[in-house]
């Protein structure tokens, strides 16, 4: 009875996670499709995602410079925040979704759903405010024009879980690299995904728990960028003329 128990629980964990990444892809697909859109500004997209990545890149700068840490900054910048690459990607996880259930663990299934939902809110709130800077007339970004913008469209619950997601998904991976079994299943998987056409899928999995295993210990790494964002979003909102 009670091992009965513990696996319907633990289906039922699966499930929740399944659902999660579900909710999450479907977002993606929709989002994607107002990029096709007569007259959807990708210029002020690409200007407002390009100048985000340089700032990430210049607040952690002494952070992602350091060997253990550079692999972890680039996947958050380039796989997790990598403008609009993300389209055939996703195609594939909705694709494989039924194997992924089936083999996972739910703490792995978890990470992917979280990873895929950070992917799909950042998208939707950089869209909002691409068509803030679409509405400004402006063709150049600073400081104070970027917090003009990102105060206009508000959505401090999101701007929140946004940055939770990236402290809870940077823990998740932080545990799933000291499994052994975890990286082994990865491993295994990449001859048979790459020939059934889920190469960047599985690029994907490789290179975020790649990144995380050269880290050892990722703790710092993940708290750092954590309780700053916090911060910067917190100045952001009040109007602070340094927030970063």
């Amino acid at each position: 009875m009670l091992v009965y128990v513990i696996q319907r629980r633990k289906n039922i964990a699966v499930k929740r996670h399944a659902d999660h990444l579900r909710r999450a892809l479907t977002d993606s697909h929709e989002l994607a499709n107002r990029f096709d859109e007569p007259g959807f500004p990708h210029a002020e997209l690409e200007l407002l995602q390009v100048w985000q990545r340089k700032r990430l890149s210049n607040s952690y700068r002494d952070l992602i410079s350091q060997d253990r840490y550079s692999a972890a900054g680039d996947f958050f910048l380039a796989e997790l925040y990598g403008g609009l690459n993300f389209r055939e990607r996703d195609q594939q996880m909705e694709r494989v979704l039924p194997v992924m259930v089936r083999m996972l663990r739910e703490d792995m299934l978890l990470a992917l759903a979280e990873a895929f939902e950070l992917q799909s809110l950042s998208l939707s709130l950089d869209m909002d405010m691409t068509l803030a800077l679409q509405a400004s007339g402006w063709n150049e970004l600073n400081t104070s024009r970027y917090g003009e913008i990102y105060r206009s469209c508000g959505r401090p619950l999101d701007r929140k879980r946004q940055i939770e997601l990236i402290g809870h998904l940077g823990l998740e991976l932080n545990e799933l690299v000291h499994h052994r079994l975890v990286m082994f299943l990865i491993r295994t998987l990449r001859g048979p995904a790459r020939a059934a056409g889920f190469g960047l899928l599985q690029t994907f999995l490789e290179q975020g728990l790649r990144a995380f295993q050269i880290m050892g210990d990722g703790t710092e790494f993940i708290e750092t960028i954590w309780n700053n964002e916090d911060k910067v979003s917190l100045r952001l909102f009040a109007g602070d003329q340094n927030p970063f």
